[in-house]
C-alpha cells in the first residue's frame, strides 16, 4: 500500500461520515461563538482542514470526499428534490451534499459568465454524463438546513443560525450556493496584493476600506466580496465591526499568505499597591508569563503590544482607555468604554498639551501621561475632541466575555463576579437555555447583572442578530484535582524564625462549639479565588478579585486570607510583590479538654466544606464551624470526636506533621533580609501620628520606618527600620512590628477577649497568627471596625512574652516571662504548655 493510500483511510469514508465531520466543523458554536452563519468557504484545502490535515493533503481530501459522494445512490435524487434522509438531533443530513455545491462554486472561482457553467462543472466533478438541469433540491436543502439550525438553537443545542441571503428571483436552483460561497480564490488574491503593497492596511481597517473601496465598485470582484465588504464598511463606521466578520477573516487569510504575522490579543493592566503607587502588567496572547513594567511608555513600546489586535490601533493613535476591574485594578481597552462609570485615560506625549486643556490632571508615565484620578465619560470625550480623535470607535473589535472567573469551560455565576461583554455596544439580549436559572440575568452597559446565583446555559447577543455567544455559568467553584504549579517552586513568605517543635495542642472547650450555619459574607470571593488560583495567582489578580468584595480594604483581606491559611504568599522571582498559592486542605489533630479533635487548614470552597462536614458526621464526629458576627475572616472549620488519620484518608487530604511553634523574642526571631538596597528609591515613610505609610522619604521620629523600592521594580520592596538598631525587612508587617517594638509603643490593645490593632496598619507575624488560630479555634484579621484577634488572657500573656510591650492592657511583661518558663536542672528554663496556655 502506498503512503498516499495509507493516509486516505484517515478521511471519512461514507457520505454519512462526511455529514458528521462537516456539521461539527461548520455548524457548531465553537468556543461559545454562536454568530449567525452568513457564508461558507469550501475548498480542497478546507476539506482537509476540517478532517484535521494540512493544506498539503488537499488533493487526498477532495478524492475521499468525491468517492463518498459518488458512491451514494441517493445523491441525484437529493439534487433534484431536497433532503432524502430525515434529520437527527446531531446532523441535518444535507450538509455534505450542500458542501458539494459550495466546492463546485469555488472551482468556478465566482465566474458565472455562461448559463450552464455551474452544471457543466458539477458534472465534471462528479464524472457523470447525466443531465443536471434540475437542481431545485439544492435550494430546498438550504432552506431545510436553516430551519433545522433554528430548531436546534431553540432547543439549546450548541449550533449557529444560518442567515439565507436575498437572491435574484431567477436564481431558484443554485442562488443560495452562489451567494453563500465566500471567498473565492480571486478574492484572496486581490486582498493579498493589497496587503503586500500596503502592509499597514492589514491591521488598520480604515486604511484598508479606503484602499479597497474603488476596486470593489468595479466589476472585477465576486458578488460575495462586494456584499461582505459593504457590510463590513457599514459595521466599521457604526462601531460594530468584529474580528469574526467574514470580510475581516478574509483579510486575516490574505495577511497570512503575504507572510505577515497574525495579530494577537494583548492585555495591559494598571494596578495600585497598598500605598497607591501604580505599576503595570501586560501579557500577550498565550505567553506563559506576564511582564511587569513601571510605566505605560515602556508597555506600549513592546512590539507585540503595539501590533496587537485589540490595543494596537489605539496605541498607534496615541491614546488608551482604562476601565475599572476593581478599585485597585484597571484594564486597558482600545476604544472609549461604555457605561456611566469613571475611567482613566492615557495619552502619548504629542497629545498632552491639548489633553490637559480640558482640565483633567495627568502625571507622566514614561513617554506617555495618565490621568491622576478617574474621569467621567463626558470629560474623556472632550479630551478626544481636543486632540482630534473622532474615530476612536472605528476599529475591529473582539467580542468576548471578560473580567469574569472561569470554572473549567464555564463562568462563575455569582453576581459580583459575572463577566462583562467586551467589544459590544448595541442593545444586548440574554436568553436562557433549557432549565437555566438566570436570576434575572441581564446586560447593563456591557456588564452582566443578576440578583442571585446564575446557573445553566445562556445565549448572549445583540438584538440585531449580528453576533451571539453561548456561555455556561456555575454557582460554585469546581474542586481542583491537583494544586501543582510552577508558583510552588518559590519559597513561602517567612516573618518569624521558628526553631522548636510544637507540643500537642490541648485547649479548653470553647463555649457553644458547633456548626454555625450563618453564610460567610464573602463566600463568593472565596469561590472566585479558589477557581482562579489552581496553579497560583498573581498579587494584582488576587487584589482585583478581592476588592470586588471588600473595596478599599482589599489588602487587609488578602492578609487575612494568608493568616487563615486559605492563601500562601510566595515572594515573586525577579519582581516585586508576591504570587499566591492555595493552601492544601490539611487536618491538624488537637485535644480539646479530653476530647480528640481536628482543625482544617487550607483553601476550602463550598464544595470541600460540604464534603468535610458530611464525611466527619458519617465517621461519628461532630463538625464545627466558627464564625464571629463582627469578623470578616473566613470561618474556622473542624470536628470533635474525630480520628485525624481516618478522616484524612476518607477525604484524600493530608495530616499536618508536627511543625514549629513560635517562641523566643521578636528582637531575634523576626526574619530580616540581607539586601542593602543602596540604590533603591525611598517612596514612603511611616507616619506615627496617623499609623500608616505616607509619601515621603524622611521622618523626624526617633525611630523611622522607610519603604524603599528598586528603581526598575526588579526586586522586592525593602522596609528599613532605624532606631537603636537598624533592621531591614521584605515583609511590611514584620517591619511595622519591629518599628513599634523599638519605639516602645503598643501595636494592639487587649480588651473583651480580643486584641485590637491601634494604628491603621499592622498584623501579627504569619507564623504566630496561624498558631493562634489553632489555640483559640478562630480565624483573626479583618473585622467590621478594624483588625482583631480573639485571645484569652493566657494567650495574651504568651504573645506579650514573645513581643514585650506590643499589647496595651494585657498581662505585665514580668508576669508573662514567669508564665512562659519553669525551672529545671541548673536554673535552665523551658516552655510548658498546660490547659491551653503557657504556665509556670
Amino acid at each position: 500500500m502506498t503512503a498516499v493510500a495509507q493516509r486516505s483511510v484517515d478521511f471519512p469514508a461514507t457520505l454519512l461520515d462526511w455529514e458528521h465531520t462537516l456539521t461539527l466543523a461548520l455548524l457548531h458554536a465553537h468556543d461559545g461563538n454562536a454568530d449567525p452563519i452568513r457564508s461558507f468557504e469550501i475548498t480542497r484545502e478546507t476539506l482537509a482542514k476540517h478532517c484535521g490535515f494540512g493544506a498539503d493533503h488537499a488533493d487526498e481530501a477532495e478524492h475521499a470526499f468525491r468517492r463518498a459522494v459518488v458512491g451514494d445512490s441517493r445523491l441525484y435524487w437529493c439534487l433534484k428534490n431536497g433532503g432524502y434522509w430525515p434529520p437527527t438531533p446531531e446532523v441535518p443530513n444535507c450538509m455534505a451534499i450542500l458542501a458539494v455545491s459550495l466546492l463546485v462554486d469555488s472551482l468556478l472561482d465566482g465566474e458565472y459568465e455562461g448559463q450552464g457553467q455551474y452544471r457543466t462543472k458539477l458534472a465534471q466533478w462528479l464524472n457523470t454524463d447525466r443531465s443536471l438541469m434540475d437542481l431545485r433540491g439544492i435550494a430546498v436543502m438550504w432552506k431545510e438546513l436553516a430551519a433545522w439550525l433554528d430548531d436546534r438553537v431553540e432547543a439549546g443545542a450548541p449550533f449557529r443560525r444560518l442567515v439565507l441571503p436575498d437572491i435574484p428571483k431567477t436564481w431558484t436552483h443554485i442562488g443560495y450556493t452562489r451567494y453563500l460561497s465566500f471567498p473565492t480564490k480571486r478574492d484572496i488574491t486581490l486582498l493579498r496584493k493589497i496587503v503586500e503593497h500596503q502592509p499597514g492596511a492589514a491591521i488598520d481597517p480604515r486604511t484598508l476600506v479606503t484602499s479597497l473601496d474603488p476596486l470593489v465598485r468595479s466589476n472585477g470582484v465576486s458578488h460575495g466580496l462586494k456584499v461582505a465588504f459593504n457590510d463590513f464598511r457599514i459595521a466599521l463606521r457604526s462601531g460594530a465591526a468584529t474580528v469574526d466578520h467574514r470580510f475581516w477573516r478574509l483579510v486575516a487569510s490574505a495577511r497570512q499568505l503575504a507572510g505577515q504575522k497574525d495579530t494577537v490579543l494583548a492585555s495591559l493592566l494598571m494596578e495600585f499597591d497598598e500605598d497607591g503607587e501604580r505599576h503595570y502588567r501586560t501579557k500577550v496572547a498565550d505567553a506563559s508569563n506576564p511582564l511587569f513594567l513601571t510605566d505605560i511608555g515602556d508597555a506600549v513600546a513592546i512590539p507585540a503590544l503595539e501590533g496587537s489586535q485589540n490595543l494596537g490601533p489605539s496605541i498607534r493613535r496615541g491614546v488608551l482607555f482604562f476601565r475599572s476591574s476593581g478599585l485597585a485594578s484597571w484594564t486597558a481597552v482600545g476604544e472609549p468604554p461604555t457605561g456611566i462609570g469613571r475611567f482613566h485615560l492615557a495619552v502619548a506625549d504629542r497629545h498632552i498639551q491639548r489633553a490637559s486643556s480640558v482640565g483633567a490632571r495627568f502625571e507622566r508615565s514614561g513617554a506617555w501621561h495618565v490621568t491622576v484620578a478617574p474621569v467621567q465619560q463626558g470629560t474623556m470625550i472632550d479630551i478626544l475632541d481636543r486632540i482630534g480623535i473622532r474615530d476612536a470607535k472605528e476599529t475591529v473589535r473582539t467580542i468576548e466575555l471578560a473580567d469574569g472567573i472561569r470554572v473549567g469551560k464555564a463562568w462563575l455565576g455569582l453576581p459580583r463576579y459575572l463577566p462583562r461583554v467586551e467589544g459590544a455596544e448595541a442593545d444586548i439580549e440574554v436568553t436562557p437555555r433549557s432549565d437555566a436559572n438566570g436570576s434575572n440575568l441581564a446586560c447593563v452597559d456591557g456588564a452582566l447583572k443578576a440578583d442571585g446565583p446564575v446557573e445553566g446555559d445562556f445565549v448572549i447577543g445583540d438584538k440585531a442578530g449580528r453576533w451571539s455567544r453561548r456561555s455556561s455559568f456555575m454557582p460554585m467553584a469546581d474542586v481542583h484535582v491537583s494544586l501543582q504549579g510552577a508558583a510552588r517552586s518559590q519559597p513561602l513568605q517567612q516573618e518569624w524564625r521558628v526553631t522548636t517543635g510544637r507540643p500537642t495542642c490541648r485547649i479548653e472547650e470553647p463555649i457553644g462549639i458547633a456548626w454555625n450555619e450563618r453564610p460567610y459574607c464573602h463566600q463568593d470571593m472565596l469561590e472566585a479565588l479558589y477557581a482562579s488560583a489552581r496553579a497560583g495567582i498573581d498579587e494584582g489578580e488576587a487584589i482585583a478579585i478581592i476588592d470586588r468584595a471588600v473595596g478599599r480594604r482589599a489588602w487587609e483581606m488578602l492578609r487575612t486570607l494568608q493568616e487563615s491559611t486559605f492563601l500562601e504568599a510566595r515572594p515573586r522571582e525577579r519582581w516585586r510583590g508576591h504570587v499566591f498559592t492555595l493552601g492544601y486542605p490539611t487536618l491538624t489533630g488537637i485535644r480539646i479538654g479530653t476530647t480528640s479533635a481536628v482543625v482544617v487548614s487550607g483553601a476550602l470552597p463550598a464544595r470541600l466544606e460540604r464534603d468535610f462536614r458530611e464525611t466527619a458526621a458519617l465517621q461519628g464526629g461532630s463538625p464545627f464551624r466558627r464564625l464571629l458576627q463582627t469578623s470578616q475572616a473566613p470561618a474556622l472549620i473542624g470536628a470533635l470526636h474525630a480520628d485525624v488519620t481516618k478522616l484524612a484518608d476518607a477525604l484524600g487530604w493530608t495530616v499536618a506533621h508536627a511543625s514549629a511553634s513560635p517562641n523566643g523574642s521578636a528582637a531575634i526571631r523576626l526574619v530580616e533580609t540581607s539586601v542593602v538596597g543602596e540604590n533603591y528609591l525611598a517612596t514612603g515613610v511611616w507616619d506615627w501620628t496617623r499609623g500608616h505609610f505616607r509619601a515621603g522619604a524622611a521622618s523626624a521620629a526617633t525611630v523611622s520606618l522607610v519603604r524603599f523600592v528598586h528603581p526598575g521594580r526588579r526586586d522586592h520592596d525593602l522596609y528599613r527600620v532605624t532606631g537603636e538598631r537598624r533592621h531591614a525587612f521584605t515583609s511590611r508587617h514584620a517591619a511595622i512590628l519591629d518599628a513599634y517594638l523599638q519605639v516602645g509603643r503598643p501595636l494592639f490593645r487587649f480588651e473583651a477577649g480580643k486584641i485590637r490593632r491601634i494604628p491603621v496598619e499592622g498584623a501579627l507575624p504569619l507564623e504566630i497568627a496561624t498558631e493562634l488560630r489553632l489555640r483559640n479555634l478562630m480565624n483573626g484579621g479583618i473585622a467590621v471596625d478594624g483588625w482583631e484577634y480573639t485571645v484569652s488572657t493566657e494567650e495574651c500573656r504568651w504573645l506579650t512574652g514573645l513581643m514585650p510591650g506590643i499589647i496595651e492592657g494585657g498581662p505585665s511583661e514580668s508576669e508573662a516571662a514567669t508564665a512562659l518558663t519553669y525551672r529545671r536542672g541548673r536554673g535552665a528554663r523551658r516552655p510548658l504548655w498546660i490547659g491551653g496556655s503557657a504556665a509556670a
